[in-house]
């Protein structure tokens, strides 16, 4: 995802491909869990990483539960692939649940470390 800076008081825009498991907000301005999603990859993180389910009869079973991606296709392999293998930390963009975690507070935290780090020169 990319963030697009939006003039005036208007929030950002996010654009690109939206990760699996998450959906933008309808003003584009940040992510959000589809719940649909998370739980169709916490079922296939399970059966290949708890289960020890080859990914190919991971992919059977996902098309004889009538389970089908996001362009209403069923998964294929590099789907399957790409669900097991992709991050699994919350992406940037998405919204911070708890006050004060996120982007904002890590920025905030580093020029301190270093202003330290100059004055002990």
């Amino acid at each position: 995802m990319r963030r697009v800076a939006s003039l005036g008081s208007a929030p950002d825009i996010l654009y690109g491909e939206t990760p699996y498991g998450w959906r933008l907000t309808r003003d584009r301005s940040r992510l959000v869990v589809n719940g649909d999603e998370q739980r169709v990859l916490s079922v296939v993180r399970h059966m290949y990483f708890v289960e020890r389910i080859p990914m190919r009869d991971i992919v059977q079973r996902l098309r004889e539960a009538g389970i089908v991606n996001r362009r209403d296709r069923p998964f294929v392999l590099s789907g399957v692939w790409e669900l097991i293998h992709r991050r699994r930390d919350r992406p940037e963009e998405a919204v911070a649940t708890k006050a004060g975690k996120g982007k904002q507070g890590k920025a905030a935290a580093k020029p301190a470390k270093r202003a330290r780090k100059q004055s002990r020169r």
